[in-house]
């Protein structure tokens, strides 16, 4: 998928040029914008009109500055946390921006969140397209990791916050929140079916065995229309897919990363020469 595939209240050309104003030109650190992309709901198949345009990247500092005691900052954050002073036209975008040595260290843990942004997520600027291409078949060659143990963990942590009946602090039966655990349980799945990555929950349920595409599309349509607490069928819809989903997980393999450190490494250093 492209970015003009959505429908964004920037063009891609001002998404650009909003990254190059908020990373190489903010503060007083010398930063070289190289690879950013969409990602959040507009990757996960279910934005509404109100979502935030989430942009997420990498971007270089000086290699030699690692030297001194005030090393750089590991990563730039514009209206993360309300919007930032000077960024009001982009309000509705959200940007993070890794310092490679951040980025890598990312990528070695095979973070999920890095890992969509490397396989899925369309791109708004891309200065290193070969790098990318590589980082992509290095982290495929090294599947399934813990990657699907971090989709479980999500799908879990947003279930005990959000979907826990017990609990009255947090809980928020949105369509929203069904979708995250959703998304977990079915992307754990996926890594494990396909030794790849696949962000789109539609994609998933469509794919993954027992999965549910008329569920997905029903908590997809009451998200985008009432929001809200879902009503009680779709509520017991979803709870009952997402336990049989739980239950028919495959169980998860020993972690093995031999040599996958070592593989970002040199990665890295290519990317910095």
């Amino acid at each position: 998928m492209t970015i003009e595939a959505f429908d964004l209240s920037h063009s891609p050309e001002q998404i650009r040029e909003f990254v190059e104003n908020a990373v190489a030109g903010r503060g007083d650190e010398e930063r070289h914008p190289r690879f950013y992309a969409i990602t959040g709901s507009h990757v996960y198949g279910f934005e509404s009109a109100e979502s935030d345009v989430d942009v997420r990247g990498l971007h270089l500092a000086p290699a030699e500055e690692y030297a001194f005691l005030d090393t750089p900052a590991g990563e730039v954050t514009v209206n993360m946390d309300g919007t930032t002073e000077g960024f009001e036209a982009y309000a509705e975008v959200d940007l993070r921006s890794y310092e490679l040595r951040t980025f890598g260290s990312l990528v070695e843990s095979a973070n999920y969140n890095v890992v969509e942004l490397v396989f899925e997520a369309p791109t708004v600027m891309n200065g290193m397209p070969l790098e990318m291409d590589a980082l992509r078949e290095l982290i495929r060659e090294f599947l399934p990791m813990n990657v699907p143990h971090a989709y479980l963990g999500m799908a879990k942590s947003n279930y005990y916050k959000h979907l826990d009946p017990e609990k009255a602090e947090g809980y928020d039966p949105r369509a929203k929140k069904f979708l995250y655990v959703y998304r977990g349980l079915l992307g754990a799945q996926y890594v494990l079916d396909e030794a790849d990555v696949e962000a789109d929950v539609f994609a998933l349920a469509e794919t993954v065995d027992g999965g549910d595409p008329d569920l997905v599309a029903d908590l997809v349509a009451h998200k985008r229309g009432e929001g809200g607490a879902v009503p009680d069928d779709l509520e017991e819809r979803a709870r009952a897919a997402i336990l049989a989903q739980f239950n028919d997980l495959d169980a998860l393999p020993d972690v093995d990363k031999t040599g996958y450190r070592e593989a970002i490494d040199d990665w890295m250093r290519k990317v910095r020469a």
